[in-house]
């Protein structure tokens, strides 16, 4: 992470180069989202199918080569495309990297597993704006040196790959429709003899069993002379019908649209327009800007923690709520200031209410993910965030073109607000207990 964020203070001013208007510099977050969208879902399904290594490996790799494109692009197009590029690699690794903590946690440490991550991440975030406005500012350097740094950084990261990450995957197996007694059924971790004397529910509320690392879904149907059975349906036919259910939920497409709105807002409001806002209208540096997003990733750093904690303990809607009302005053008071410590103020405070909110998002999505199509979710969930990191910058940088940076800013905070409250009144608290029960199937 420490690497696509050197590279934040510089990338404005290399696309002003090419003689860029706020859209333009806007197209090039963009780009670097329809990278991300065009192969998301291909990489939830290669995770679920193969596996999450090998994208791990991949994708630090591809962002690399994109890294090495930027530093040696000679005009505006052939920057968008290095951009993409770049995206590429990091939907490759965010595909597998995602998937990979959901096989490592439960309901009850999900949002502090993804917190950990999450403060890997803000720890390269913090480091790396900085690091990228010192190399630019530099005797001897330019603007494009902070790109050379990200590559170095990305080839570690998939050597490390490489060297240290283990699949974590459950095994496939041969799908069945008849199961020998002899073999071993497993419910809420327990062996069984018979698959009708347990019924642990998946997040749908559906009952399934568990057989060398895979789901199967139970059925019950009645045999022609009105006898009850129960069928172990294979996880072929289980996966189908889980993904049938998963896009039939309101409480998935509503977390789906909140990180859009927030991706939206991040990429276009703070990626965009809070750059082109600190150069025009407060002076700001390559240096300055650099040590103000090290800052605003300190602040999200520091709060990641007891966010997380937070989040497991009282619920994901409890903390959304407030933190997405004050990311929308924060993003508001940065437009209509004009007053620098007030605007540096506005951004911290920013960056304090994405703290405080953490991974609660994407651990209530994780949470209503059934387990056998969890990569493929995940990956939507993932796709529905890219449509907003490309959309929010060429919408606000084109709002800014005409009607100024201020009137966008204040589009940014109502769409935060709308997206909030669509969350908030739609989507349910998931229980945080685990959804088990023994019983017998009559």
């Amino acid at each position: 992470m420490s690497g696509h964020a050197c590279a934040s203070p510089v990338l404005p001013m290399l696309a002003r180069e090419f003689g860029a208007n706020a859209t333009e510099i806007g197209a090039t977050m963009s780009a670097f989202a329809a990278g991300r969208l065009l192969f998301n879902l291909p990489c939830g399904w290669y995770a679920d199918a193969v596996g999450r290594r090998p994208l791990m490996i991949a994708g630090p790799a591809a962002t690399t080569a994109g890294m090495a494109w930027s530093y040696c692009s000679t005009g505006l197009g052939e920057l968008l495309c290095a951009r993409a590029v770049a995206g590429i690699g990091s939907s490759m690794y965010m595909s597998g990297a995602t998937a990979m903590l959901a096989d490592l946690s439960t309901r009850h440490t999900r949002a502090r597993i993804l917190g950990a991550n999450q403060a890997a991440v803000l720890a390269g975030a913090a480091a790396g704006p900085a690091l990228g406005g010192a190399i630019a500012g530099a005797d001897g350097m330019s603007i494009r040196s902070p790109f050379l740094a990200v590559g170095a950084l990305s080839s570690f990261a998939s050597v490390y790959s490489f060297a240290r990450i283990e699949e974590t995957r459950p095994e496939s197996v041969k799908p069945e429709r008849e199961f020998a007694a002899s073999k071993h059924w497993y419910c809420d971790g327990h062996p069984i003899e018979d698959t009708k004397m347990c019924l642990e529910l998946d997040e749908f509320g559906k009952p399934v069993v568990h057989r060398d690392g895979q789901v199967y879904e139970l059925l019950e149907t009645k045999s022609p002379d009105g006898a009850a059975t129960t069928t172990a349906v294979d996880p072929a036919t289980a996966q189908d019908a889980a993904m049938g259910r998963l896009v039939k939920s309101m409480d998935f497409w509503a977390v789906c649209g909140l990180n859009a709105a927030l991706f939206f807002s991040g990429a276009g409001g703070r990626g965009t327009l809070l750059p082109i806002l600190a150069y025009q209208n407060f002076g700001f540096t390559p240096e300055s800007l650099g040590a103000l997003f090290s800052a605003m990733a300190v602040t999200s750093l520091l709060g990641l923690g007891p966010a997380s904690a937070l989040t497991d303990a009282v619920g994901r809607k409890a903390v959304i709520a407030p933190c997405v009302v004050a990311s929308a005053a924060s993003v508001a008071l940065m437009g209509t200031t004009t007053d620098p410590t007030a605007f540096t103020a506005a951004s911290i405070l920013w960056a304090a209410s994405g703290s405080l909110m953490g991974t609660a998002p994407a651990a209530y999505a994780a949470d209503i993910s059934p387990k056998n199509i969890r990569g493929s979710a995940l990956a939507i969930y993932r796709t529905c965030g890219d449509v907003g990191l490309l959309l929010g910058p060429l919408a606000l940088g084109a709002l800014a073109d005409e009607v100024g940076i201020p009137i966008a800013l204040g589009v940014n905070a109502a769409l935060l607000t709308i997206s909030g409250g669509v969350f908030h009144f739609t989507a349910r608290e998931i229980r945080r207990k685990a959804q088990t029960a023994a019983a017998k199937i009559s």
